[in-house]
């Protein structure tokens, strides 16, 4: 049940609405484009009834970007979700989606809290999946004036939709279901990206000024001759995405940090990702910002210690875990499969016990002429256990100089180091 007082603004905005609405759909011209001023009236109108003063940043930039939602909205500085506006009386039923909606809704289901509306039915989407049941106004949005009404449904819809925020990530799974989506969307904004770019340039802009086509070149120049736009947005995209995951497992905050600062914070360790996001400039990253922002947002949710807490092979699921949510299809074209870590620990005692009984090196992959090489390295899962194994060697022969806690030390000092060859590989499979 709704309070009075909810009750009050809630009538009192819908009625407003559909007087406004009624009015501006009397006259000729775009009939979406004439409800928008509205609707942020009455979204406007219910996050201050709620106490949460809603801000509505317009994401409709030029006619060619026409799978971006309507409107990014942030709530006290961080972003809460995206508004998608149809033509009243226009379904808004991704089912019955044909043509330019239903690649715009292929783009956009992608979004962890979409609101999906044509004025009258009111849709919310967590993840592609309806959340909640739809709400539908009574009376046409052309004739009802001041005579139109909401149930008191709409206002739990809105209320969900504005005082949404990301639950704390504490698995691998739940980091990949987080994150995995939007990477698919930021690819798609750097195509837009460089889509854009290339119109620039034939308008006659200076090739040099376009940002994305020049970083694009020169990947093609150093790195993939062949790369097309889509190889370069899809590479570049996961570079972003795994540079902000890098750069909280490494304690850098995320909130309210630009995101070229956060790469410049990754330093010389990390320079390939501090470079992808260094790129990232207020200007240049001015027309997916809302994108990033949420991005941003959703990797700050992430426990790392809870999502490591108890499990030595965290990072060797990750990546291929990421792409079959990610690109499946990619997943299967680079070849990314984990190989199970009991199959990996009898192959690497196996190669072990050549060493020592048939190479003459006692010392097995401790002998400092031994080299071990992975040449299609993907989660590191090799060296990954031949590290673990040397540790348990090397604590084993030193443990009754130095106590219990030199076990401790050692296994914390080759996981840090797999770490690094584990993040290093995951941008290799990713083309950066």
């Amino acid at each position: 049940m709704l309070t009075d007082g909810s009750s009050a603004w809630l009538g009192a905005a819908v009625s407003e609405f559909g007087a406004t609405c009624k009015g501006k759909l009397a006259g000729p011209g775009d009939r979406e484009a004439k409800i928008r001023s509205p609707l942020e009236v009455l979204l406007g109108a219910a996050g201050k009834s709620m106490g949460v003063p809603a801000v509505f940043h317009d994401e409709v930039h030029d006619t060619e970007r026409q799978v971006r939602p309507d409107y990014g909205v942030s709530v006290k500085g961080a972003i809460t979700g995206y508004v998608e506006v149809k033509a009243p009386a226009k379904s808004i039923d991704p089912t019955a989606l044909t043509g330019h909606d239903k690649r715009q809704w292929e783009r956009q289901r992608d979004l962890p809290n979409l609101l999906y509306t044509n004025g009258t039915d009111w849709r919310l989407y967590r993840d592609g999946a309806l959340y909640g049941e739809p709400v539908h106004f009574a009376g046409d949005l052309a004739t009802a004036g001041a005579a139109l009404s909401a149930p008191p449904e709409f206002e739990t819809l809105i209320t969900d939709f504005l005082k949404w925020h990301p639950a704390p990530i504490t698995s691998v799974g739940a980091l990949v279901r987080a994150v995995a989506p939007l990477t698919r969307l930021l690819r798609g904004e750097v195509i837009d990206q460089l889509g854009a770019e290339h119109r620039a340039v034939k308008a006659g802009a200076e090739t040099y000024d376009q940002p994305f086509t020049g970083l694009a070149q020169d990947w093609r120049a150093l790195l993939f001759p062949q790369a097309d736009d889509a190889t370069f947005a899809d590479g570049y995209a996961q570079a972003v995405t795994f540079a902000l995951l890098l750069a909280r497992t490494e304690g850098i905050d995320l909130q309210g940090v630009a995101l070229h600062e956060v790469g410049t914070r990754l330093g010389h360790e990390h320079s390939l990702m501090g470079k992808a996001l260094q790129l990232l400039t207020d200007d240049v990253a001015r027309d997916f910002k809302v994108t990033l922002d949420l991005l941003v947002r959703v990797v700050a949710a992430v426990d790392w210690p809870k999502v490591r807490k108890g499990k030595r092979d965290t990072y060797l699921h990750l990546y291929e875990d990421f792409l079959e949510a990610y690109d499946n299809d990619l997943r299967k074209l680079s070849g990314s499969y984990y190989t199970p870590r009991e199959v990996v620990e009898h192959m690497v005692r196996l190669v072990e016990e050549v060493l020592v009984t048939r190479l003459d090196t006692p010392a097995g992959f401790r002998d400092p002429d031994v080299l071990t090489v992975d040449p299609a390295m993907g989660t590191g899962t090799y060296l990954h256990t031949i590290l673990d194994r040397v540790a348990e060697q090397v604590t084993v022969d030193c443990s009754r100089f130095y106590g219990h806690g030199f076990r401790r030390r050692v296994r914390e000092c080759s996981y840090s180091l797999v770490h690094i060859l584990q993040v290093s590989s995951i941008l290799a499979w990713s083309g950066a």
